[in-house]
């Protein structure tokens, strides 16, 4: 009898669910103090996230279709305060817009895409960690790199699909404010710059994930020719179109548009950082800048916009947060003021096991004698 195998589970508080438990009672007592401290606590602190958000200044402009704008400068369709102008020798896009409030120092810009999926797995994954820090030979790469792996007994560095679609517009890191009256394509432009800088626009602790240009050339060697750049590499940026070499072979430690496009989005719609000013704020008028217009989002249905931002204690715009808070606390007074009334003009008695489940009719024949 022994050797019977049994399937009860074994005499201990865990097995046998005799763990110690809270279950609290929610009385009036507890309940409507609590509602009426959300909803007197929460309020102020929406409206204060409200303002706190209406304050940061904010300019979007999308430029998706610049490539089909005129050589001299016209209003942009449908937005006759923005005008724009392409070369398209120099696959460049003009874009003139106004400024009309100041924009308090540090002031930030972003470039923002839109259905671009970086948070798929396969994308996310398609990196090798290893040859980012340090360099790796060719048959010790990850598979996750595929496609962009290998080609032709050439290694891709960096491989990976995250690296291959990096964003190559490049905008020029100063606006110029154009002479007031003079904003057409026959004016001449002021000499008055507003200069934004790349350094910094990078998490710090993401430096320590990348080598730089010293390591990999020590790694690889002054042969460069088993090493080739990613295909919209050599597409888009001039110096990657012959191959690497010594002087133009990627310092990815230093590289910090490239660390920035590495952390990749957890939403299809998203914005990275490209530059900033600390320094000085942004003064209302009328400002060009150059873009030149490498990346394409018409292929995958998406569009590309930049966004010059200022920023607030709660961060950059964002008044989803003050409208919660506000609803939450607004929604917990009335429900306290509702329950408040019921409790004052029809107050229940805690423990009554006349209002049991298995008792309604009891319940019900001694409420109408009460009220008899």
């Amino acid at each position: 009898m022994s050797d019977i195998k049994s399937n009860k589970p074994k005499n201990n508080a865990i097995r046998q669910q005799r763990l110690k438990a809270w279950q609290p009672i929610l009385t009036p007592k507890s309940v409507l103090p609590t509602l009426f401290f959300i909803g007197i606590s929460f309020i102020p602190v929406g409206i204060g996230l409200f303002i706190a958000s209406k304050k940061v200044n904010e300019f979007t402009f999308e430029y998706t279709d610049c490539h089909k704008a005129t050589s001299t400068f016209a209003p942009v369709p449908n937005n006759e305060n923005i005008k724009w102008k392409y070369d398209k020798a120099q696959e460049t896009c003009t874009v003139q817009f106004e400024i009309k409030e100041t924009f308090k120092k540090p002031v930030f810009f972003y470039y923002r895409l839109t259905s671009f999926f970086q948070n798929h797995r396969s994308y996310v994954k398609s990196y090798d960690s290893e040859q980012l820090l340090k360099g790796k030979k060719t048959d010790d790469l990850k598979s996750d790199c595929d496609p962009f792996k290998i080609k032709d007994d050439k290694q891709y560095f960096p491989c990976g699909l995250i690296a291959n679609s990096m964003f190559t517009d490049v905008f020029d890191n100063k606006l110029v404010k154009v002479t007031s009256g003079n904003n057409n394509e026959t004016s001449t432009e002021s000499t008055e710059t507003y200069p934004f800088t790349e350094k910094g626009i990078a998490w710090p602790s993401d430096a320590d994930k990348y080598g730089t240009r010293n390591d990999f050339l020590k790694f690889y060697g002054n042969d460069l020719s088993k090493i080739m750049p990613p295909p919209n590499w050599s597409i888009s940026f001039p110096e990657y179109k012959n191959g690497y070499n010594a002087t133009n072979f990627p310092d990815l430690k230093n590289w910090e548009h490239f660390q920035v496009w590495m952390r990749t989005a957890g939403l299809p719609n998203f914005r990275k950082l490209y530059s900033k000013n600390t320094e000085t704020d942004l003064k209302p008028g009328i400002y060009n800048i150059d873009i030149i217009n490498k990346y394409d989002v018409n292929r995958y249905g998406g569009t590309k916009s930049f966004v010059i931002t200022t920023t607030s204690i709660i961060g950059g715009r964002n008044p989803f947060l003050g409208v919660a808070y506000i609803f939450v606390g607004t929604i917990s007074l009335i429900f306290g003021i509702i329950f408040l009334i019921r409790h004052i003009y029809k107050p229940r008695k805690l423990g009554d096991h006349r209002y049991l489940s298995w008792n309604k009719a009891a319940a019900f024949n001694r409420d109408m004698d009460d009220n008899h």
